[in-house]
Parts: C-alpha cells; structure tokens; sequence
C-alpha cells in the first residue's frame, strides 16, 4: 500500500514530544543550576569587594591614635563599613569572629605575607564577610535549585589588610626664629618662658654666689653664698622668692655677679621692666641714683669719691687705649663683674695686695687697665662688653623694640635675651641646646610623643632626622631605634647650626635619605615638614624670600615624582601657611598649623604629631 511522505514527520514530532517531556525536568534543573550559579557567582563577588573594603576601611582605623582603644576603634570603623557595599542587594552584618587583628610578617619563601591573630600590638586585620547557617547574615537563598533539593548555598569571602610600613623623614627647622616665643621681643604676644630657658640653664653656667666686690669668687664655693634679700643692687629678694629655685640649692638659674635676681614673671599686658626688681637701670650720659647700689659699693669698701665717680656721666664717652668706653666700665662694676682699682687716695685698691691690684691712675673714670674681671663671660661667644654696650645701650634690638624701657635694663632677663637673640648658635650658647625655648620646644615634645607612639606600638617604621636652617644636615640615618631621633632633636637648639630658613635644602635632605639604601622597597616614602617662620634662602644659598619658596616647591615637586609624601607642619602666626599648604598639596599629603599662646600650640602640635603617627597607609594583601 502506497503511503504519503507526509505522515513521517508528524511521527517524528511525537517522538521528540515525548522526549521533551521525559527530559524536562533535566532541562529545568539545568536551567535552575544556571541561575542559581549566576546567582552564586555574583553574590561571591559582592562578598569579596565587601570584605576588601571594610579590611582596608578598618586597618586605617587601627591606625587611629586618638587616645581611644584601637582596637575598639577598629571594629565599630568595620561594622559601619561593612554596610557601605551591598550583597545582591542586602546590607550585610558582622559577627564578633568575623574580625581578627593579628600581624602580618612577609615570608621571602612564599612571596607572601603570614598573618597571625595577635591582639596585644596588631598591625593587620582580616575580615570575614559570610552568608553561612549560624551567620547573622544568614545563606543564599537559591531560586531555581530547590526543584533539585538545593534551597540554599554557604558563602563568604575574606581579605587581609595590613598597615604599610613607613620610611619616615622628619625636617626640622632650627633656624634662628625658633626660640622668638621666649624671648623678650614677644612680650605683647604671648606669656614668654624666659624663666624656664634661665632656670634650665646650669648654675655652673655663672657663678654660684655673687663675690665680695673684691676677688673672683670660685664656682660652688660654700663660702660665697647667693646674697640675702634686700641687699643687692636689683633691690630686695633673690630667687628664693621665686618659689621655683631647684631644691637644696636656692638657685633657679646661673647668676652672674649682681645679676642674681629673676625678679618679675614676664606677663603680658601687665608686665612693666621699669618695676621688675630684676633689673638695674643704668642708663648712659646720666646720673645714676640707685640706693642699693651705692650701699652696696660702700660695703665692698670704694670711697665716697669712687663712688660719686661710678655715678658720674662725666667721662662717659671717654675710650681708652684698648678702645673701651668709661660707661662701659663703670657698668661692669656696678653689676659685680668688676672691680675698679681707681688710684684716687682712700679707695678700694688700697686694700688689695699691691701684687693683685693694677695701677689706677686716680682719673676720675674707669679705663680698662685699671679694671680687673672677676666674672669671666662664660659662653663660646659674646663678651660682657658685647651685652653691655652692643646690646642693652641700643634701641634697635627686637627687645627694645618691643618695649623701649628695656634699654638700659641690666639683670638675668636681659642676658639670656641677648644669648637668645644675639648667640643661640650652638658653637656661640651650648648651653641653650637642654633649655625649652619655645617654639622649638613644643615641636621637641609633639616629635617625642610621636616617637614614644611609633616605639610603643611596634609599627614597623623608620625614622630619620634632617635639619634646615641657612644650611641642611642630615642628623640620623633611617632607623627604627626612635628614641634616637628624640634624643638627637632634644640635644638641638634653635639656630643650633646657622640662622635663616632653607627649606628647599631640608626637603632635598629627606628626599636623599628617603632613596637611599637605608629605605626599603616595601615602604611608604613620608615627610614631615616642619617651620615657624617663611622659607627665605634660594637654590643659589643666598638670602631671598621669593627665592626660598620657589626652591622649596621645586623640591617638593622633586619629592611627588619620586612618590614621597609630604606632611606640611607650620606653628605660628609668622608661618607661610600658605606656602605650607601649597607643598603638602604637591606632595598628596595634608597641611596642619598651630598657632595661639605657648600653651595652646603646644597641645595642638601634640595632637597634630599624634595624628600623623596615626597616618597609616593601608593595602591588601591577601
């Protein structure tokens, strides 16, 4: 029987109808396992950034500083971060075991870094984001896989994030501007501390006791004791008064022949150097009335006519043969740092043995020959002839300039400004370098803090020291010993090499110790830029305001193509904030400036350098 090739594929059809429906639910499954991989996939990937981002978010606030627990810190930072980046949708949540901080230490064998739960001093963490049974989060529930027997999936991703080491160089200006805030020339600025520089000076540094008017007292001699109150030419009290003398010694600070009363605290606005008890007025081309002074002069033993003759301005302008002015002389004497063997009958040098006395020749006004020293200026510069009539008599020093009536104004205020303004060079004053000049000394204890924090925590960083004044040197290699770097800038003073403010050469310091050998391949490239005034020496080394902050920048832009950044630190109303703010914007770092009274800027330094410890980068590493 003949059939029509029509009926075959309509067989056919039925056949693959059948299949279908026997294979459909083969077909369903796989289409639900499609899904639901997709699905996985997905959910694992959102695990993953939300894991990378709250280990990153929370090892910078493991770095966090601030005087709060950092740990503490660290993981309410991973539970508000955690939330920022969603899982198909869902904010996820962290349980207590899915944050661990520890250490990370690279292992050179795998290439790789070895994390170990440590609570105590942790420099890492690694966060566990899980959609697990027991979870808060919870598994993933399945669309499609449920037709298999599948109605959910156990996931979760994790990552490690560390704190990355730090080669740190710290570019201290010690230009001559850092000790203004202690002295007098800031008197209507701020409360000064030129006590504090006085009183940390050695006594050794003077003479312990004021002498007898007639013979070079010995240092420490029991014998020769600071004078009782009310008999010296600064009138009554000494520093016994004071009630800051060091005990079991009676002495604050060294004192120099009459010069042994501090006097009046130095307060601004109240302040008045025309009352301070402290200093003697001893005015030049004038009559000298002063009381004290003259009973003093007549115990030692000078004569009515030597006397009248110490008063007299008569012979003022008279100089000597060795070029010394009368006044200058007769100043001396009256501070105790001489005495004057006059030749006029009846006088003093006749109770010297005529071996120890010179020969006066009874003329009325003290020429050098005749005087003898029994205070020797003790510092590696300066002279008593320098302070005297090189500083005191003019008025165009900053302090005079400050307060007029400290011309003239003879006493320990006056001396310590003049080794302040006149010698704080280290090869002039050494002995400023263990006084707390301000605002040097602020910076001195914000880089101490900063030190003892690096050191208490354990964090894996080196620090060097570089300083800037008219010149740069390199003071400690890159070190993880930190005590060091303190020790070194605590051991410094302010214009401890030179004077002026080269920052563009300290930058260029940092920027060699930071590519040097000592540097390591693994760490981040930091500088902590530190001034109080305005960058004024140019790339040539000479004296230019514009000049110095055109090589500062240049530097500074040297600096950012290497891959350092730079921290911009000012302290002061005299700083180039703008300046400052401009190289910490080169360098991708951050401007911080602190300014106020003494006390103020030295708790915001503190907190500023704190902070900085705290500036912590961060990377992932597994």
């Amino acid at each position: 029987m003949f059939r029509s090739n029509r009926e075959v594929p309509s067989r056919k059809k039925g056949v693959i109808a059948i299949q279908v429906m026997v294979l459909l639910p083969v077909i369903i499954g796989f289409a639900a396992l499609t899904v639901d991989v997709g699905v996985m996939y997905n959910a694992r990937s959102d695990l993953q950034t939300v894991a990378d981002v709250t280990a990153l978010a929370t090892a910078a606030a493991l770095a966090d500083y601030s005087g709060n627990d950092m740990i503490t810190t660290a993981r309410s930072a991973a539970d508000t971060y955690v939330t920022k980046n969603k899982v198909l949708g869902r904010t996820m949540q962290l349980d207590a075991s899915d944050v661990e901080f520890g250490r990370a230490t690279y292992n050179p064998a795998t290439g790789k870094y070895d994390f170990t739960v440590n609570n105590t001093i942790p420099d890492s963490v690694r966060i566990t984001v899980r959609m697990t049974d027991g979870s808060s989060n919870g598994p993933l529930g399945l669309y499609f896989a449920s037709a298999l027997g599948f109605t959910n999936a156990q996931i979760s991703a994790s990552a490690i994030a560390r704190m990355v080491p730090r080669d740190i160089a710290i570019v201290a200006d010690l230009s001559g501007s850092q000790n203004d805030d202690s002295e007098l020339r800031h008197i209507g600025i701020t409360d000064i501390n030129i006590f504090d520089v006085w009183a940390s000076m050695s006594v050794t540094n003077g003479v312990n006791g004021i002498g007898d008017g007639k013979s070079a007292p010995p240092i420490g001699d029991p014998a020769n004791p600071i004078a009782p109150p009310a008999i010296g030419p600064s009138s009554a009290g000494n520093v016994f008064t004071d009630g800051q003398a060091a005990a079991g010694n009676g002495q604050a600070g060294p004192t120099w022949g009459w010069m042994y009363y501090w006097g009046n605290d130095v307060n601004a606005p109240s302040y008045d150097p025309v009352s301070d008890p402290g200093l003697i007025d001893l005015p030049r081309n004038a009559t000298w009335n002063d009381a004290n002074l003259d009973t003093w002069l007549a115990n030692i033993g000078y004569s009515p006519e030597e006397i009248a003759a110490l008063n007299s301005p008569a012979y003022d302008g008279n100089r000597d043969s060795q070029g010394q002015y009368a006044w200058t002389n007769r100043v001396a004497v009256a501070l105790g740092l001489a005495r004057w063997d006059s030749g006029i009958p009846g006088g003093l040098w006749e109770s010297i043995p005529p071996a120890e006395r010179n020969a006066g020749n009874g003329n009325n006004w003290p020429g050098s020959g005749e005087i003898t020293y029994l205070v020797q200026y003790p510092f590696e510069s300066g002279s008593w002839n320098d302070y005297i009539y090189n500083y005191v008599r003019k008025n165009n020093t900053r302090m005079a300039v400050a307060n007029g009536d400290f011309q003239y104004k003879f006493g320990p205020k006056t001396l310590v400004n003049y080794l302040l303004e006149r010698k704080p060079g280290n090869n002039q004053t050494s002995a400023l370098a263990g006084t707390p000049a301000q605002p040097l000394q602020a910076v001195k204890d914000a880089a101490g803090h900063m030190v003892w924090l690096l050191d208490s925590l354990q964090t894996n960083d080196q620090l060097s020291l570089e300083i800037y004044a008219t010149t740069s040197n390199h003071e400690v290699d890159l070190t993880n010993n930190f005590p060091v770097v303190g020790d070194r800038i605590n051991a410094m003073q302010a214009g401890y090499y030179n004077t002026l403010t080269n920052m563009g050469a300290g930058i260029n310091e940092a920027i060699a110790e930071l590519t040097s050998n000592r540097a390591r391949t693994i760490s981040k490239k930091v500088m902590i830029l530190l001034t109080d005034g305005k960058a004024n020496v140019d790339a040539s080394g000479n004296y230019s305001q514009s000049g110095g902050a055109a090589h500062a920048i240049a530097q500074a832009q040297l600096a950012a193509s290497m891959g350092i950044q730079v921290f911009a630190v000012s302290v002061g109303a005299n700083s180039d904030q703008a300046l400052m703010a401009n190289i910490a914007a080169i360098g991708n770092g951050e401007h911080f400036h602190a300014q106020g009274t003494i006390d103020q800027y030295s708790v915001q330094l503190e907190q500023i350098f704190q902070a900085l410890g705290g500036k912590r980068p961060v990377e992932l590493i597994q």
